[in-house]
């Protein structure tokens, strides 16, 4: 399973071919950039099927925890870009806080819907690399992130020492739905 991720001011003209609609996000809460993101079953996705002047990224599916959402799509996303240490320790251990604290402590956060975690492949129209692993919190609201139960699970021990051990860089924002 593949992710094309697109991202820009103005997506207008951006269009990733061959893959139906995809979803907007506007960030919030300036709105002033845009992400489109389009699904793929297709192990074969590349970045050759997106027509956009706009930096176009292709991500290969790590997990998911929680059920798709109704359609059109999950009213906000909480998107998180992380890089870590280039090392077989620093990456499975990365991996294993994720999967073993990280995303089950967030499901239990009132407005989760679900978690997706991806993995840079391949990117286009962007000088500098983008962090190379992806997280998308479906969320209901964009509360989410002030609730105590989220403040929690972001803050634990095994989540500090991974942040200070291993991680180099880190981005997140909250996008919502645009209809």
């Amino acid at each position: 399973m593949s992710l094309i991720f697109i991202t820009g001011k103005d997506l207008s003209s951006a269009k990733a071919t061959g893959f139906g609609d995809g979803l907007r996000y506007i960030s919030q809460p300036d709105s002033t950039e845009f992400i489109d993101l389009y699904d793929s079953l297709d192990a074969s996705t590349s970045l050759s099927s997106v027509s956009s002047s706009h930096e176009s990224r292709l991500y290969s599916h790590i997990s998911s925890l929680g059920t798709s959402p109704p359609t059109p799509g999950s009213p906000y996303l909480l998107v998180v870009q992380t890089e870590i240490k280039d090392s077989d320790e620093g990456k499975d251990e990365f991996y294993k806080w994720y999967e073993e604290e990280h995303i089950p402590l967030l499901s239990k956060v009132n407005g989760f819907i679900r978690a997706r975690r991806y993995k840079l492949e391949a990117v286009n129209g962007n000088e500098e690399k983008p962090n190379t692993y992806l997280a998308l919190y479906e969320i209901q609201s964009p509360d989410f992130v002030k609730e105590q139960a989220f403040l929690d699970a972001t803050s634990t021990p095994w989540m500090i020492d991974v942040g200070n051990k291993w991680v180099t860089s880190k981005s997140k924002g909250i996008w919502a739905l645009k209809t």
